[in-house]
């Protein structure tokens, strides 16, 4: 019988207790070597390899990437004890325990161990900035390949607007849920990448003709992803800079779409004043984001990726109270706000002007 079936209050020491307050010290380290195996896991090629052989023993798979037995072995153990691997018959480490992928590596790279492009990348920008001493990042050493906006060449926006494109589902499937979109007939879609998203609301509300705003670069991305979905008759492109244009007018919505948490509160405001004016007597705008609230572990990681960002601001991710108070200085009242999905970080409010 398993221990924890024993002796289940082993799980939850008492708050404030010294098991208490070593536990959550060791989830802080524990943190740390999760990431560093998952570098390893994805540097070594693992799910590949498990992805197209199937299940194989340990003293196979450390032939096979000519990894050291024993190391390799402890190694392939602690992916099983972090969720990545399954493991069979590894409790008295044997060189013959046989390790595959386990049903939350297919989640994030699929059956055959080669998908995964948002995860990949997430992982690849992680060990980019792990190796830099951060002591010295935060103290102004100069940060290489820095991220900045507007993007610097058409390499850089189809990078980005490739890695939005890709992560596009969840946020889609938001919109859908919350209504947002009903009896809405122009819709101005700011900061709208690639169009991607502008397409999927013009093919689920056909009574709606959408105007895609972005930079040159990206507005180029948005007319080809149009014309090869075919809504050329109804997705125009209009190009623009948020911060520095006035937003064209006369919209029934205008969206904002995991745009606002690239930039701090003034920026928000500023967009916010100018979706008023953009807006149609009776107009709403739609804010699809992912809150604070709820996404604390999803907040962390991001708002570390944004220490070595200087071209953007502080506190990027905002609670709704927030995103509340923000939209009274702009002259805006909350009318709606749909809670996450079980399938996405991101929440909608709808405002009207005052």
């Amino acid at each position: 019988m398993h221990q924890a079936t024993l002796f289940p209050e082993i799980l939850d020491p008492p708050a404030g207790s010294l098991r208490d307050r070593d536990n959550r010290f060791y989830s802080l380290l524990a943190g740390g070597a999760r990431t560093r195996l998952l570098e390893g896991f994805l540097e070594l090629k693992i799910p590949e390899l498990l992805g197209a052989e199937g299940p194989l023993t340990a003293a196979e798979i450390c032939r096979r990437l000519s990894l050291h037995p024993h190391r390799g072995w402890k190694f392939l153990h602690l992916l099983a004890l972090t969720g990545l691997l399954d493991e069979q018959g590894g409790a008295d480490g044997g060189d013959f325990a046989i390790y595959g992928l386990s049903a939350t590596t297919k989640e994030y790279f699929g059956a055959e161990g080669t998908g995964g492009y948002f995860f990949r990348d997430l992982v690849n920008y992680w060990r980019n900035v792990a190796i830099l001493p951060l002591a010295h990042v935060l103290g102004g050493m100069p940060l290489p390949e820095a991220v900045r906006w507007p993007p610097p060449g058409e390499e850089a926006a189809v990078h980005l607007e490739t890695w939005m494109r890709v992560t596009a589902e969840g946020a889609i499937k938001a919109l859908h849920h919350s209504g947002a979109m009903h009896g809405a007939g122009r819709l101005l879609d700011v900061g709208g990448g690639d169009g991607t998203i502008g397409c999927a609301l013009a093919h689920e509300y056909p009574q709606l003709q959408v105007t895609v705003f972005n930079l040159p670069a990206s507005a180029a991305l948005a007319r080809r992803t149009i014309l090869e979905r075919r809504f050329t008759s109804r997705v125009v492109v209009y190009e623009g800079n948020f911060l520095e244009d006035e937003l064209p007018g006369g919209f029934d919505r205008v969206l904002f779409s995991r745009v606002l948490t690239d930039w701090d509160a003034g920026v928000c405001r500023m967009l916010f004043e100018k979706s008023r004016r953009a807006l149609a007597p009776g107009g709403v705008l739609v804010i699809n984001e992912a809150f604070v609230d709820g996404n604390l572990d999803y907040t962390i990681a991001w708002e570390f990726r944004y220490l070595f960002y200087d071209t953007f601001g502080r506190a990027m991710f905002k609670p709704l109270e927030v995103y509340r108070q923000l939209l009274a200085d702009a002259g805006f009242a909350i009318t709606k706000v749909s809670p996450m999905l079980d399938d996405a970080f991101y929440s909608v409010i709808e405002a009207k002007a005052i």
